[in-house]
């Protein structure tokens, strides 16, 4: 490929075709919070444009050391799209060369937004989970819980998950799932139960104008971990701060989505993903701490992911050249 005349398109089908696996995502977003750590990233909170509700536009950008890029993540949600057929998240990945600031690939980013957003989890939890957790409750089943969990059992001993949605047929054909992978898996209606009792919790609601809290900290028993990749949105703000440690992934973006109005918690955060990283700020301290994730959206973590793929997209010949 000739840099400045050239740029390589990878879809979707390929980049899942790539099969990067969730310890080396891991490993990616864990390089890249280390480098932030050290002052050696350069990022901006999203940018939103919100025209109608249900209808949402984000940018998100960074650029890093290593791998050399920097990149723009153009995303947007449109919760009725299945009405049409079509999928309600669409995020296109851009990547430009740091040094010469030429651009190099473009590329789909359904994969990168849903496996990128379960590597940032993952990350947390090996800084504010119990290591021998066993038990993992999910509010909301779909593409983020699934994500998760073959996520998750990369690093931690699950035997147990229990599914919860707002639509139990969607927490059946999940449960269902799980079952065939040989978890033992149960089925609630009742919220509560997906929380109280386990030793991990990730919740990934969908944003929607009719939403309203429904999730209590309080819920959470000692030891435990909420993954909350919705910018905590179905949990009651107002209780949060009952945890013994509350973290996020950005300062920056966080402040940015509370001024907005998007984020309902009271801060400061106790860290960032960052600080957690680069041994800035410790992590659980104790067995018995109850730690929360708040996930409001890291566009570095997209360019150090998208990075990657086009690396071995370039040394596999995969992917479509395109003239520029």
């Amino acid at each position: 490929m000739e840099l400045g005349h050239e740029i390589l398109y990878l879809s979707d089908a390929e980049i899942a075709a790539a099969d990067m696996s969730k310890r080396e995502l891991a490993e990616a977003v864990d390089d890249m919070l280390k480098q932030k750590s050290a002052g050696r990233t350069v990022s901006k909170p999203k940018l939103g444009l919100y025209p109608k509700p249900g209808t949402f536009f984000q940018a998100m950008s960074g650029v890093m050391e290593e791998p050399p890029f920097a990149g723009v993540k153009w995303a947007s949600v449109v919760h009725d799209n299945a009405e049409r057929g079509l999928p309600s998240i669409n995020p296109i990945i851009q990547l430009h060369d740091t040094e010469s600031a030429q651009p190099v690939a473009l590329m789909g980013g359904r994969w990168i937004t849903a496996h990128r957003t379960a590597a940032i989890t993952l990350v947390a939890a090996t800084y504010l989970a119990r290591p021998e957790s066993e038990s993992i409750g999910f509010i909301a089943c779909g593409v983020q819980a699934r994500s998760h969990l073959e996520a998750f059992r990369q690093v931690f001993p699950l035997k147990r998950v229990v599914a919860y949605s707002r639509k139990r047929a969607t927490a059946e054909a999940f449960a269902n799932e799980v079952a065939e992978s040989g978890l033992d898996v149960v089925v609630t209606e009742d919220p509560m139960k997906a929380v109280e009792g386990q030793n991990i919790v990730i919740s990934s609601v969908p944003e929607s104008p009719s939403l309203k809290p429904f999730l209590d900290t309080n819920w959470m028993s000692p030891g435990s971990f909420a993954g909350m990749c919705d910018v905590a949105r179905p949990w009651h703000g107002d209780r949060i701060r009952v945890l013994d440690l509350v973290a996020t992934d950005d300062h920056d973006q966080s402040a940015y989505m509370a001024k907005s109005g998007r984020l309902h918690f009271k801060e400061p955060f106790d860290a960032d993903l960052a600080e957690l990283a680069g041994g800035k700020k410790p992590g659980r301290t104790s067995d018995e701490q109850r730690t929360g994730l708040i996930y409001s959206g890291l566009a570095l973590a997209d360019v150090a992911v998208a990075g990657r793929l086009y690396r071995r997209a370039i040394e596999n010949g995969w992917g479509t050249i395109l003239p520029l």
